[in-house]
């Protein structure tokens, strides 16, 4: 290979990477909700978030566990209740706007969270 196909490639692995950037959406929650149908964790909003569908109680939805989604659960109640602010972590190179994450659907990207914070 030469040196031109080389940085080539190089930038195409930079831009790839940037394309799927990390982000972190950061903020107050609101109206912590079980949906009592199929016990969907539900918030009517995380920050920018809008009625995100975090877990299910019940079954394993995302690959999260209902055991781990008790815990969020509880880390959210915390939060709200508390009037403290909760970060989560993306990777999916979207934000946090609705068109990113419409409300009542899963959260893609959702890698790590919630933490509570000031």
């Amino acid at each position: 290979m030469n040196k031109l196909s080389i940085a080539c490639l190089l930038i195409a692995g930079v831009a790839s990477a940037q394309a799927k950037a990390n982000y972190t959406c950061a903020g107050n929650v609101k109206g912590v909700s079980i949906n009592p149908k199929n016990g969907d964790l539900l918030a009517e909003s995380i920050g920018p978030l809008v009625w995100p569908k975090r877990c299910n109680l019940e079954t394993e939805m995302s690959n999260v566990s209902p055991e781990t989604c008790k815990i969020i659960y509880s880390t959210l109640l915390t939060a709200q209740t508390a009037n403290k602010k909760v970060t989560l972590w993306f990777n999916d190179g979207k934000d946090c706007t609705i068109d990113s994450h419409p409300a009542w659907h899963d959260l893609t990207g959702w890698y790590f969270g919630p933490k509570i914070s000031d």
